[in-house]
């Protein structure tokens, strides 16, 4: 099932992902000294707080699936799933760029290890929930303007899979709610 459309539909999203990256980190750069010295603060409170704290975005995650989801079904949501795909390399790319700023290259491997901890499953799911959200909009976007026949099968199995990723968003969610600060004080001494 692994076409040349999946491939450039894979190849767009991540060049958008990764603009959104060098966008982030081009954004910290160009910040004055008193952002960066207000985002230091930030920073250092985050962090002292990180041990009594949970990571919880169980909330917003539903929210956001939910309303891409339901905006993709009425073709409008396509720019929004776009522009979200964008946000999430933008807040890596300045997150990431923040630490190495404050702490140099500990901060660069304390942020991956973050990233990796906190989005690494998200954003797998995420990129299956976002192809199959395209491909229901290129279906029904087929069914508008050439009148042509919904594939009920493909489109239950694009259904499907849609769930399914938001299923293991949320789990990966919940988990990380009751473990992942837990797991990210661990690696705190690179700090």
């Amino acid at each position: 099932m692994w076409t040349s459309i999946n491939k450039k539909l894979y190849l767009f999203l991540g060049i958008i992902f990764v603009i959104g990256i060098i966008l982030g980190v081009i954004f910290l750069i160009y910040l004055d000294e008193s952002s960066k010295e207000l985002i230091l603060l930030n920073i250092n409170e985050w962090l002292q707080s990180i041990e009594s704290s949970h990571i919880n975005n169980i909330i917003p995650h539903i929210v956001i699936l939910s309303s891409l989801f339901i905006l993709s079904l009425f073709i409008i949501g396509i720019p929004f799933v776009l522009f979200f795909v964008f946000y999430n390399g933008f807040s890596i790319g300045f997150m990431i760029t923040s630490l190495i700023d404050i702490f140099g290259i500990k901060g660069l491997l304390y942020g991956i290890i973050y990233v990796l901890i906190t989005k690494g499953i998200y954003l797998f799911f995420l990129s299956i929930f976002i192809m199959s959200l395209i491909k229901i909009a290129n279906i029904i976007i087929k069914r508008i303007f050439s009148s042509e026949r919904i594939n009920k099968e493909n489109l239950s199995l694009l259904l499907k899979r849609i769930f399914l990723c938001i299923a293991a968003i949320l789990i990966s969610d919940i988990v990380l709610y009751f473990g992942g600060a837990k797991l990210i004080t661990i690696f705190n001494f690179l700090l």
